[in-house]
């Protein structure tokens, strides 16, 4: 699988997570909606920065095999999880790469891609959801002189 070289910029970086759900709207109330998909793929905007005509270049060659054979290269991004990690990316056909502009020279190229999914523990999301909802995230610091240590003292 290809990496892709170019590091993407952070100024209008986006991702769409993909829906795993499938939904049908009722007459009255909420949309009845059922699990459907497992691992839909995100879309991602993104921009890289050319620092001359040799990476103008690059992209514009790393593309064109894209698009004689569509496939997936790795690419460091920031998804769900928001930390840079390793992705499967492949182009979309919606979204047609743009150059930008300055004085008469390209310095960046701004485009789509579908990302597949970082699998991620399920225990590990339904963790996350208790400690959030059980009010310890919020101040994690708090209960320990507070609450805890009474307890650990014996004190009454």
């Amino acid at each position: 699988m290809d990496t892709f070289m170019l590091c993407p910029l952070q100024e209008g970086y986006g991702f769409t997570p993909g829906n795993n759900l499938r939904e049908q709207a009722t007459e009255g109330g909420m949309p009845r909606q059922v699990p459907f998909f497992i691992g839909a793929a995100h879309q991602s905007n993104v921009s890289v920065a050319l620092k001359d005509e040799r990476e103008r270049q690059y992209f514009w060659a790393f593309w064109r095999t894209k698009q004689r054979k569509p496939d997936n290269w790795l690419w460091e991004l920031s998804l769900d999880n928001g930390v840079k990690e390793a992705c499967e990316c492949r182009f979309t056909s919606n979204s047609l790469p743009s150059e930008s502009m300055r004085d008469g020279r390209v310095i960046k190229i701004s485009f789509q891609v579908y990302v597949k999914p970082v699998q991620r523990d399920p225990d590990l999301d339904q963790a996350i959801v208790e400690i959030w909802q059980s009010g310890v995230a919020e101040n994690p610091i708090e209960p320990i002189p507070n609450e805890w240590m009474p307890d650990a003292l014996g004190v009454d």
